[in-house]
């Protein structure tokens, strides 16, 4: 491994190319948009972020085996020309059907394609001891864009939704495609990848479920909450400005990043996961009870950085358990687990549609919330 100048470039090359396609965490302002513009409903504006995060986690298996036998510079680069053209697309076909598709289908490959090729690049320039540091940096990128990026979404969006998807689409292509130049492997790195059915001996260990379950049950509340910010500050405490809530998600998130990959390195995976899913869970009780722009900022707040801390926790964790040979396929595995979280947005658009608010919906996630806390204890006793 090496620790050297180049290697932190590889790092803030991957944590701005992350800040890019982080644009996904502002969906909650374009999904505004197409129900006051078009008349679309919530269940209706929430499907394409649904779809997207099928698509991204399911997508990141491929992508991550393409990144191992590629190396990341090219499979960035596809990134780049799909999520631009995912964007720019959308504003020609502006239907539940068009944007579903574009926006939710291609945007989540060109994720997956970038996703899975920065940080697996970033953490083999450095020994084990910074790792989890080394990830939590690099996918910040992505908890900070909304924080950089929502204001001017919201800007775009009132002139319209179509104007803010070109805008959208044009950033994209040419920042990610830039900066994936400077995206590469270290010198000492294997020339071949470890074979596919090595990779997939994985799938026979009990911890790997554990992990991929715990995955799924604690991003279900993260991805969620992201997905209806916008709408629940709105209707929980009369937040006029959406885009000041989503901006104080990202901001958390950002910082739960860095922090909980530098805390798994000094006190062990397990014991930093219980202390992210309940704080999880206590974020969730709060926005079942709030209604207060106070009490929903600090739950948001909480919330942003105990799941924004999630994607430092899950790929330090895969490899220490797996090692590195394969990381790429073996995260791609880890987190397909995403995609099935993705189902739970659509279901809470369904809920506020029945019942006029996110409280069920809450309800529902501090449950799943509570079973990840439980399966925490048991992960270190898993082979």
């Amino acid at each position: 491994m090496q620790d050297n100048r180049t290697g932190w470039t590889v790092v803030f090359a991957g944590f701005a190319v992350n800040v890019l396609v982080g644009i996904t965490y502002a969906w909650s302002i374009f999904a505004r948009g197409l129900v006051e513009e078009l008349g679309w409903t919530h269940a209706e504006a929430a499907a394409p972020y649904t779809i997207f995060l099928f698509c991204y986690a399911f997508s990141m298996i491929p992508a991550g085996r393409l990144q191992d036998r590629l190396g990341p510079r090219p499979v960035v680069s596809l990134g780049a020309v799909l999520g631009g053209a995912a964007f720019i697309l959308c504003a020609l076909f502006l239907t539940p059907t068009g944007v579903a598709l574009l926006w939710g289908g291609l945007l989540g490959v060109a994720m997956a394609c970038c996703f899975a090729s920065v940080t697996p690049a970033a953490v083999r320039w450095f020994g084990p001891e910074r790792k989890g540091l080394v990830a939590g940096i690099v996918v910040t990128g992505i908890g900070v864009s909304a924080l950089i990026l929502a204001p001017m979404i919201d800007r775009w969006v009132e002139r319209g939704v179509a104007h803010a998807f070109v805008l959208s689409g044009i950033i994209l292509f040419v920042g990610v495609l830039t900066l994936a130049q400077l995206i590469k492997l270290p010198p000492d790195a294997p020339s071949t990848p470890v074979r596919l059915r090595q990779s997939l001996r994985v799938l026979a260990a009990p911890r790997f479920y554990l992990i991929w379950v715990m995955f799924f049950l604690t991003t279900s509340a993260g991805v969620t909450v992201a997905s209806h910010l916008d709408t629940l500050a709105r209707v929980h405490a009369d937040i006029t400005r959406g885009y000041i809530i989503v901006s104080l998600f990202a901001l958390f998130n950002a910082g739960g990043r860095i922090v909980s990959g530098y805390l798994s390195d000094r006190v062990g995976r397990e014991n930093s996961m219980t202390v992210a899913f309940s704080t999880i869970l206590v974020a969730l009780l709060g926005l079942f009870v709030a209604e207060t722009p106070l009490f929903v900022g600090v739950a948001v707040a909480v919330l942003g950085a105990s799941y924004g801390g999630l994607f430092s926790l899950f790929p330090a964790a895969t490899v220490t358990y797996f090692g590195e040979r394969g990381f790429g396929l073996t995260y791609g595995l880890v987190f397909s687990a995403l995609g099935v979280a993705g189902i739970t947005p659509w279901v809470a658009g369904l809920l506020f549609e029945q019942y006029g608010s996110f409280r069920p919906a809450m309800l529902l996630l501090a449950v799943m919330g509570l079973s990840a806390i439980a399966l925490s204890r048991v992960l270190h006793r898993a082979q």
